[in-house]
């Protein structure tokens, strides 16, 4: 196995144990012990993040991007994409775990996303927000500005150099 290979796996189970992590503390953290401003700084330097954010699952933004993601798995994945979504009424998830009902309140306030709005924001590895829509965009869109990227440039690189 390639030193890159296994650096790659690495940096995967990283980003599970932080994501396995941040899942439990949302999850069973009493209303007390949340802290208003949830930490995506695990996530720095592993992972892309999508915030899907809509007020309710039949929202016609988050039915259909999610439709797309879902359909998509393997590209997400392979872009080391992460997605959260986050709804004002039913179960938020990140990654399929539930998120507690405060951590998306939350997420909402950080992004500064009005009641009853939809946005979709993707924040970078470095941290940084790459986009923030309040108008329906697609995937395609999405992947095509990571790629762009010199970082998600670099990833490609280094994947077409060991097959």
């Amino acid at each position: 196995m390639s030193t890159i290979s296994r650096s790659c796996k690495r940096k995967r189970a990283s980003s599970f144990a932080g994501l396995a992590a941040l899942a439990v503390l949302f999850v069973f953290a009493g209303q007390e012990a949340l802290p208003m401003d949830v930490d995506l700084e695990p996530f720095k330097w592993k992972n892309r993040l999508l915030f899907v954010f809509a007020p309710e699952r039949s929202d016609p933004l988050f039915d259909s991007l999610q439709r797309e993601i879902l359909a998509r798995k393997q590209e997400v994945d392979d872009r080391d994409l992460l997605i959260f979504e986050v709804l004002e009424l039913g179960a938020s998830k990140m990654e399929g775990a539930p998120l507690d009902p405060q951590a998306a309140a939350s997420l909402r306030k950080r992004f500064d996303i009005p009641p009853k709005a939809s946005a979709v924001i993707l924040v970078g590895k470095d941290g940084g927000i790459k986009l923030r829509r309040r108008n329906p965009v697609g995937l395609d869109d999405i992947l095509s500005l990571i790629d762009s990227m010199p970082m998600r440039q670099d990833e490609m690189r280094r994947q077409n150099n060991n097959p």
